[in-house]
């Protein structure tokens, strides 16, 4: 798909043929620059210092071999769940890449099922949505194929959660962790795809009990929802109220939908409504997805694929075809601006208007993988 051809987006069946062919090339691009045995390895924004400047500086230096590969749970985990997607057969070469992903996820997991986060920065700590991505990739391969390594190898993981991650007590509700044994304030973002995970794990495991938690989880989130829709980055913290809202507020409502859809819990609607209703401010007139709200300059493509995907998934929640129809209108916007920022290679650029005036031209392995699997799930 070349970037003159965004207007193919009108025409549903076009709509499928672009957006699949967009997600075969990255695809391909992953297996050919990322894939080593089976791990989806390469470099990462990060966080911290590397995240505020030095990943732009090695995005303008691309001729030093910069040693940063990095493996990350959370892009092994969409990479899985993209496979999946993809493959027409337990045994055709997306299930084949699957499995040898959840193969590496096992090999690389602790004894006590905990896996290590992977950037220097945070060196010695466990992240709920690390581990968690994995559990997701695992279920599913194990779904799909019955292998039991992978069902036991997410069950070491959910006993690592349950006895070192868990949750706190908040406004009557219960919200996740999310560090191991780092307590801090409720991040609603981590809460929602706990609920997905839960409600995942008891569903192929045919365990209702694994899902017990989740009615408190959606206490909490139904206690911090704003009047506008939106849920704080971080609940209690005013300054990362808006933090990178839009695309967290993408995850919250596909997380969300996720755990009702396997559960038919009603009580949710109301978060979903809300949080679709926050959502549909969240592209620009141009169709990229803005990076934070009040802030049009800056945009980052992960993020308006996020955004597009959601407003795309806004069926069986109980809306109204009209309110559905608007919803979709504006999510092929966003992904006519998507399709057109992808390069001849099948890759995409990272961000621009960081800070106004720079721009992450690197390839991030980790956000591409969150880009085929949304343009799969459209």
């Amino acid at each position: 798909m070349s970037a003159s051809q965004p207007a193919a987006i009108a025409d549903p069946s076009a709509r499928i043929s672009s957006t699949r062919a967009a997600a075969l090339k990255i695809h391909q691009a992953i297996c050919r620059d990322f894939d080593v045995d089976g791990a989806i390895l390469g470099p990462d924004p990060g966080v911290r210092f590397n995240y505020r400047l030095w990943r732009f500086i090695k995005g303008y230096l691309p001729w030093i071999a910069w040693r940063d590969d990095l493996y990350y749970l959370q892009c092994q985990g969409y990479w899985v769940l993209a496979n999946w997607l993809l493959a027409a057969s337990p045994q055709d070469g997306y299930a084949a890449a699957a499995q040898r992903a959840c193969q590496q996820m096992v090999a690389r997991q602790r004894a006590d099922g905990a896996w290590d986060y992977p950037n220097p920065e945070w060196k010695g700590r466990v992240a709920t949505v690390e581990g968690t991505f994995a559990a997701l990739g695992l279920l599913e391969t194990y779904r799909r194929t019955g292998q039991d390594e992978f069902l036991q190898a997410a069950l070491r993981w959910h006993r690592y959660f349950s006895q070192h991650i868990g949750f706190m007590d908040y406004r009557g509700g219960r919200a996740v962790n999310y560090f191991a044994g780092r307590p801090g304030n409720p991040v609603p973002n981590n809460s929602s795809l706990i609920l997905r995970y839960l409600a995942t794990l008891a569903e192929v495991t045919g365990r209702a009990s694994y899902a017990q938690p989740c009615a408190s989880v959606v206490d909490f989130l139904l206690s911090v929802q704003q009047p506008t829709g939106e849920l704080p980055y971080v609940v209690d913290e005013p300054r990362m109220l808006h933090f990178q809202c839009y695309q967290y507020h993408a995850f919250i409502y596909l997380d969300s939908r996720d755990y009702y859809l396997r559960t038919g819990d009603e009580r949710i609607e109301p978060l979903l409504h809300g949080v679709l209703r926050f959502l549909s401010g969240g592209l620009s007139p141009a169709g990229y997805g803005l990076y934070q709200c009040r802030l049009a300059y800056r945009t980052v493509n992960y993020h308006t694929a996020a955004i597009a995907t959601a407003l795309h998934c806004s069926a069986d929640v109980g809306l109204d075809p009209q309110q559905v129809a608007s919803y979709r209108h504006q999510s092929q916007s966003g992904l006519a601006y998507l399709l057109r920022q992808q390069l001849p290679d099948g890759t995409f650029p990272h961000s621009r208007g960081d800070y106004r005036w720079l721009c992450d031209h690197r390839r991030y392995p980790r956000y591409l993988c969150m880009i085929l699997y949304h343009l799969l799930t459209l």
